[in-house]
């Protein structure tokens, strides 16, 4: 039995976190057919390890960028689960004031400026953030977190190029599912993109499946991007197990899933098994402690009201 090289309390932290994601969106995946939320989503699960390992290392004033799979890194970075909720539901009570939906979400106070719908569409937002943070000497990083199609964009290459070249404090993590929709990467990418992001800066892999290789891996490429204030990049290659929008559980021929062996949350749970950190019960009290906060979610969201007639020509 191999000690765990993080202590208890993150340990347990990283395994709630995911498991907040989870059944966030499971409850997601039972309520969507009812048309109750009018945007379109795109589903973390399977994927959790990677924003709960990213964000455990990232402070309020850290300001982050992601794009369309939104729902792990907002509520990983501190995005309360009601003004989540709220904001799929269309509500004005929501994050963006039911304006965004699933794709656009918005909270300053925990660094989320706003994710973007647009494939790669945050990349270069995070890099002009660390711009701002050197240019003013602000004590923070930013963080640009985009999944392994965005690499196709240019703005992906001008932005590392950029970040590089201007010595900024940015973090790249590439969610690499080896997806971009339903194409192989192969398909549409020549190189590997650690292999170029290799030539601008640090480089960092982690198996995106794993929460304490993310975490540990993260830890050290955010360390990096504090201490020389310059760029690094993190690559998690990781399992996408629903398909690429909407609920229904992924089914392409060439993205094979094991539900056990690829799931984070089971690694981490044998993980804490093995070492007497956590027992069944315990797992049991959280799950049911997270369904508590996901019915409280809902019911804000029910009882929240839709914007009004004149809602619609404000903030245009």
């Amino acid at each position: 039995m191999a000690a765990l090289p993080i202590d208890q309390k993150q340990a347990i932290a990283l395994l709630r976190m995911m498991k907040k994601i989870r059944q966030f969106e499971e409850r997601i995946i039972l309520v969507y057919p009812t048309d109750v939320m009018v945007t379109p989503v795109h589903l973390h699960i399977g994927q959790e390890a990677v924003p709960a390992g990213v964000c455990a290392h990232l402070k309020a004033q850290d300001i982050i960028f992601f794009s369309h799979r939104t729902h792990g890194p907002a509520l990983a970075k501190g995005l309360e689960m009601k003004k989540l909720m709220a904001e799929l539901y269309g509500r004005i009570t929501g994050c963006s004031r039911g304006y965004g939906g699933s794709m656009h979400l918005v909270d300053p106070p925990h660094g989320i400026l706003g994710s973007s719908s647009i494939v790669g569409g945050g990349i270069a937002l995070g890099v002009g953030s660390a711009l701002a943070a050197k240019i003013k000497n602000e004590d923070r990083i930013a963080i640009s977190y985009f999944g392994d199609g965005a690499a196709d964009s240019g703005v992906f290459w001008e932005s590392i190029n950029f970040a590089a070249l201007k010595a900024l404090p940015v973090l790249f993590v590439c969610e690499n599912n080896a997806l971009s929709n339903t194409m192989r990467q192969a398909e549409h990418l020549f190189v590997q993109i650690t292999d170029v992001a290799s030539l601008f800066m640090p480089v960092f892999r982690a198996d995106g499946t794993d929460a304490i290789d993310v975490y540990l891996r993260c830890a050290q490429a955010v360390q990096h991007v504090r201490e020389k204030r310059g760029p690094a990049f993190l690559e998690c290659s990781t399992k996408r197990w629903m398909k690429h929008q909407g609920v229904a559980a992924d089914d392409l021929p060439y993205n094979a899933v094991d539900r056990e062996k690829d799931c984070p949350i089971r690694k981490l749970e044998h993980a804490l098994f093995e070492n007497g950190m956590i027992s069944p019960k315990e797992i049991e009290t959280m799950t049911a402690e997270i369904e508590t906060m996901i019915d409280e979610a809902v019911d804000f969201a029910l009882k929240s009201p839709l914007p009004s007639e004149a809602d619609l020509m404000k903030e245009v």
